[in-house]
């Protein structure tokens, strides 16, 4: 399509809308009115994420809830409105009940599916696979451990009850069940510890584990306490990686020392280290990257600038190494650490000419060009990378969007979800990020 098709697509569209709406509005004004405020209300919603109401999960519940049980009401209560069904109607109480206790439900499951998810991204360390077969010969049983965490969380986690009422009815319970989990962790040794990690759906145990109105109720802090600053020393870089990911799935802005606790972590990791933790941030598949832990989820500049600081210099004493010639610089340049910055369309892929997306009509639309694969890795691996698994397992590459960003993760889901296709049937060894 080009450029006058498809400006003149989009004017038809809004043309279109508008005498619909304005027909609308001359048969039914009253509900029109409301739904247009409502529209109003959603747009400032979605457009404004650094508001108070996206600083927890559960401000987001209550009002996707509020919003669809005030758009039903509209609807079945407003006298002009086409689904009128009267003021005292039976039916319409129930209704809008309904659609009030579905639309809670579906969120709240929406969005444990959604922290249960395991990320595809990331690759475990060669010897990762080793540690079971360790731990197993030193007579301790992960599989019992991973059983006590699995066994609590199905005690705390229930599907048709809300959290909050579920730790009103069962208070006592939930504690238990709370302080068996965080046992768990503060008793297992290093080895077991990382174990733990990288196999627990650890954003799910962090969204649902809670902190209690009483001062010895407040677990989760204890728990996430524990990781982040207490045992931070005896975490790997891959365990680390998943930590600072599960805090940004949970919300950072949902809890007050969050900020902090990414701050410790990452000052916590040096050099090399440290470049392996900003690239596996970044190889996860999604949106939730260091450069938007950094930048959209850390709200405090103070925060920030620490860590940018130590990022400086960090990279100054590995370029030190660097002009030294030492062993550790020699190490680092058989690794493929090189950001590639790249556009996607008529640089990765064709766009046949489509307009908005671009102008080389020589291939089909979505077509890889040939060689670009290859170019991509020869790039970050450069003449003396020996790891052959170093482009495929970090996130070097790094894909440039002018899409603009919607609510979490909308726009952005669309390109990764495109990327894992290119990956799966073009051969695209790097892990995309997106910016």
């Amino acid at each position: 399509m080009d450029r006058v098709a498809a400006m003149l697509l989009l004017l038809g569209v809004m043309v279109t809308t508008l005498l619909f709406m304005l027909a609308l509005f001359s048969v039914s004004p009253v509900f029109c009115s409301c739904l247009v405020i409502l529209l109003l209300i959603l747009v400032h919603f979605l457009a404004n994420e650094a508001s108070g109401f996206h600083h927890a999960q559960e401000f987001e519940n209550r009002f996707w809830t509020v919003f669809f049980v005030l758009l039903t009401m509209a609807g079945i209560y407003v006298k002009d409105s086409p689904f009128y069904l009267g003021d005292r109607s039976k039916l319409g109480i129930l209704l809008w009940f309904t659609v009030g206790c579905a639309v809670h439900m579906i969120d709240r499951m929406k969005h444990r599916k959604e922290m249960s998810r395991q990320v595809a991204g990331l690759v475990r360390g060669k010897s990762a696979a080793q540690s079971l077969v360790k731990l197993s010969n030193m007579g301790v049983s992960v599989e019992d451990q991973l059983e006590r965490i699995s066994l609590a969380m199905a005690n705390i986690d229930q599907l048709l009850v809300p959290s909050t009422i579920n730790n009103f009815i069962n208070t006592k319970f939930i504690l238990k069940n709370e302080r068996e989990i965080i046992s768990v962790f503060e008793d297992a040794q290093p080895k077991m510890l990382n174990y733990l990690i990288s196999h627990v759906k650890l954003a799910l145990v962090f969204y649902k584990i809670k902190d209690h109105r009483h001062y010895r109720g407040q677990h989760r802090t204890q728990l996430i306490e524990l990781l982040a600053v207490d045992r931070v020393s005896v975490l790997t870089i891959f365990s680390r990686v998943l930590l600072l990911r599960a805090l940004q799935m949970m919300k950072i802005t949902s809890i007050p020392q969050a900020e902090h606790w990414v701050r410790n972590i990452i000052l916590s990791t040096h050099q090399d280290d440290l470049s392996s933790l900003k690239t596996m941030s970044d190889s996860e598949g999604d949106y939730f990257c260091m450069n938007k832990l950094i930048f959209d989820d850390i709200r405090s500049e103070t925060v920030r600038q620490d860590i940018l600081i130590h990022f400086k210099n960090e990279a100054a004493v590995q370029q030190a190494h660097m002009d030294m010639g030492t062993r550790k610089a020699k190490a680092r340049m058989l690794k493929g650490w090189r950001k590639i910055l790249s556009d996607v369309d008529d640089t990765l892929t064709s766009s046949g000419g489509s307009y908005p997306a671009g102008v080389d009509k020589r291939y089909n639309k979505k077509v890889v060009y040939p060689g670009v694969i290859g170019l991509y890795r020869e790039l970050d691996l450069g003449t003396r990378c020996q790891d052959s698994d170093s482009f495929s397992n970090t996130g070097n590459l790094v894909f440039l969007s002018a899409r603009p960003h919607l609510y979490k993760d909308i726009s952005e889901k669309h390109n990764f979800a495109k990327f894992q296709r290119l990956r799966e049937r073009e051969g695209v060894n790097g892990r995309g990020g997106l910016h």
